[in-house]
């Protein structure tokens, strides 16, 4: 009863041996690769994104400039078709 005892604790402990397996071993190489390739190429993403981003705002800044031109021909033309309707308006 105490022998079965014995056996029985020593079933329930944490058995750990000293030998390297072929298997675990390229297997945690395998992983450690797949996860630095994954992060470089996390990094190529970041900087091809930023630079769309940079394209992005420059090209948002060229639009607002011609905005900005279109926007002041049609205030002129509205001032000249204003002034000129004041001018008919005082004949």
């Amino acid at each position: 009863m105490i022998q079965d005892s014995k056996t029985e604790a020593e079933q329930n402990q944490w058995h750990m041996k000293k030998e390297l397996n072929l298997a675990h071993f390229i297997t945690t190489v395998m992983l450690l690769v797949s996860g630095i390739l994954y992060l470089g190429d996390l990094d190529k993403r970041i900087n091809t994104n930023s630079q769309e981003i940079l394209h992005l705002k420059q090209i948002r800044n060229e639009d607002q400039k011609r905005i900005e031109k279109r926007l002041d021909s049609i205030d002129k033309k509205l001032d000249t078709l204003l002034s000129s309707r004041s001018g008919y308006k005082n004949s």
